[in-house]
């Protein structure tokens, strides 16, 4: 039996984009920050889309004037040792619907967790026969893909000072995972397929009940927990030789695709078993300008019995403190800018591996036009990690471009 330690280096594609931090389990929290909340470094629950509203907390909906449709674009850079990988993608879509300022609905389309990231032995090794004849070997892993979630929630005002929202989330999608043994140039591959189903539930409650030196204050609560725990459907291929290197299995390979077995399959319940906690203070110490603080605990109780990790261990929590300070646009006037900066720090607790320690800064802008307050907003951060696996620290560059086109839909025609 053959026995030696592999050293693992990643292996850049330039048609996925990929970070370190993907080979931890079934991945890495993808980037679905609207651009507004990224460049605040929030979390997703304090106001910073416009003065009261969040994009991600259905409770502030309803203090929107008209419907809004929301998406959001993504560019990203990550940095590693001597290796840089760059991609770009949508980072959310979101439709939300308010009713008489009391009552909100909202449909939202975004990825949860990313898959994408290659690694590959750095060198290949020799294994000498007694005939002194050998064989070159080496391996490479490869996974693609990941968990997307579709969430609608309701929003609604309870008085003039408290709010709540529900969210109900379906997690669907699918990773892709592909093992190559390396032999003198010819590829023996071993592929699978993981498909997620689920879902959680999202409850908010936010209150401006309270002040400070006479200036408001506002304190947004939110829980989330897996309504359904996410199961996973494994679907194993058996392993061929790819005689045209083209890593699909066809009639070129061997054996070819008409004899190969049928795939096996094996449903792992109650995988992935999400609870998340978050909490914020928003202080308007000035006409239109916030000083945020949040916090945000996130973890994952499930069995993750399925060992198809590129790393030997996964995110099994996450802690995160951000500060944060905010200008917004005044209604209605020729003031139409919105200012952000944030500060974070996070910590992932990596089962049976260090904890990944994460600092992040942030910039934003938000312009908005048009009657109906349509807005574009720029988000940038830069985030460095440390304690990864095999690779130390990474430094991550995030661009987003959000895109709100309001109008009077689904609402009473009146004069804004």
């Amino acid at each position: 039996m053959l026995s030696r330690n592999f050293i693992l280096l990643l292996f850049i594609s330039t048609l996925f984009g990929q970070s370190t931090m993907n080979g931890y389990g079934y991945g890495m929290f993808a980037n679905k920050s609207d651009a507004s909340a990224l460049g605040s470094e929030s979390v997703g629950l304090l106001p910073s889309f416009k003065t009261g509203v969040s994009l991600s907390n259905p409770s502030t909906w309803h203090k929107l004037p008209v419907t809004y449709l929301s998406t959001s674009f993504v560019g990203q850079n990550n940095e590693f040792s001597s290796s840089t990988s760059t991609h770009s993608g949508l980072a959310s879509a979101r439709l939300i619907i308010p009713a008489k300022q009391k009552l909100s609905f909202g449909l939202t389309f975004n990825p949860l967790f990313s898959r994408e990231i290659t690694i590959v032995d750095s060198t290949f090794n020799e294994f000498i026969f007694t005939n002194s004849d050998t064989l070159d070997y080496s391996r490479s892993n490869t996974t693609g893909g990941g968990s997307s979630m579709a969430q609608f929630a309701v929003g609604y005002k309870l008085t003039d000072t408290d709010d709540i929202g529900v969210g109900l989330d379906v997690v669907f999608g699918s990773s892709r995972s592909t093992q190559n043994l390396i032999i003198d140039s010819e590829n023996h591959l071993l592929q699978s397929r993981d498909y997620f189903s689920g879902s959680l539930l999202e409850l908010y409650y936010t209150t401006s009940r309270f002040s400070f030196n006479e200036n408001p204050l506002i304190l947004s609560l939110n829980y989330n927990f897996s309504l359904n725990d996410i199961d996973v459907e494994n679907e194993s291929y058996q392993a061929f030789l790819d005689l045209n290197s083209n890593n699909y299995h066809d009639s070129q390979d061997y054996p070819n695709v008409a004899a190969a077995l049928m795939p096996t399959n094996t449903v792992f319940k109650n995988e992935i078993s999400i609870s998340e906690f978050k909490a914020g203070v928003d202080y308007e110490f000035a006409e239109r300008y916030h000083a945020q603080i949040e916090m945000q605990a996130w973890s994952n109780s499930g069995k993750n019995a399925l060992t198809s990790s590129v790393y030997p261990g996964y995110i099994k929590g996450k802690s995160k403190v951000n500060i944060s300070f905010l200008k917004f646009a005044k209604p209605y006037s020729r003031d139409r800018l919105n200012f952000r900066a944030g500060l974070s720090f996070s910590d992932y607790d990596i089962k049976n591996l260090d904890n990944v320690k994460e600092v992040g800064l942030g910039l934003g802008l938000g312009i908005e036009f048009g009657l109906y307050r349509n807005q574009i907003d720029f988000g940038y951060n830069i985030v460095n990690r440390d304690n990864i696996y095999t690779i130390g620290s990474e430094t991550v560059q995030s661009f987003n471009v959000g895109v709100s086109i309001g109008d009077l839909w689904f609402v009473k025609r009146r004069k804004i």
